[in-house]
C-alpha cells in the first residue's frame, strides 16, 4: 500500500467508490511512515440522499472518544465533503506534529 500523504485515510477511496456505503465508512489513519495514529469514520449521513449532511470523526490510537471532528453540509458535493476532510486532516497533522516533528 502506497502512503502518499503525511496523513492517510485508509479505506476512504473505497467508501467514495461504493456510493457512500455505511459499512465502508471507517478505517485507519496512518502516517506516511506507516504508523497507525488512529481511526476515522463518517457518521450522521444518509447514503441514499446526496444532499445529506454528516460528520468526519477521528479517534486517536488507544483512545475511546472522538478527538477531532468536522461536519460537512452535503454528502455528494465534493467541495463540502472535501473541505471538511481537508480541515480534519490539517487538524490531525498539527496535533501529531506537536509530539512528532519529523512528519513531512
Amino acid at each position: 500500500m502506497e502512503l502518499t500523504y503525511p496523513i492517510n485515510f485508509i479505506g476512504h477511496d473505497e467508501w467514495l467508490q461504493s456510493g457512500f456505503d455505511q459499512s465502508l465508512s471507517q478505517g485507519d489513519v496512518i502516517t506516511r511512515d506507516g504508523e497507525v495514529i488512529g481511526s476515522w469514520r463518517v457518521v450522521g449521513y444518509e447514503p441514499d440522499n446526496e444532499y445529506s449532511s454528516g460528520r468526519f470523526e477521528f479517534t486517536a490510537f488507544g483512545e475511546d472518544v472522538v478527538k477531532f471532528d468536522e461536519e460537512f453540509a452535503s454528502l455528494d458535493v465534493r467541495m463540502s465533503r472535501g473541505f471538511a476532510l481537508s480541515t480534519l486532516t490539517r487538524t490531525i497533522r498539527e496535533w501529531y506534529e506537536t509530539d512528532n516533528p519529523k512528519i513531512s
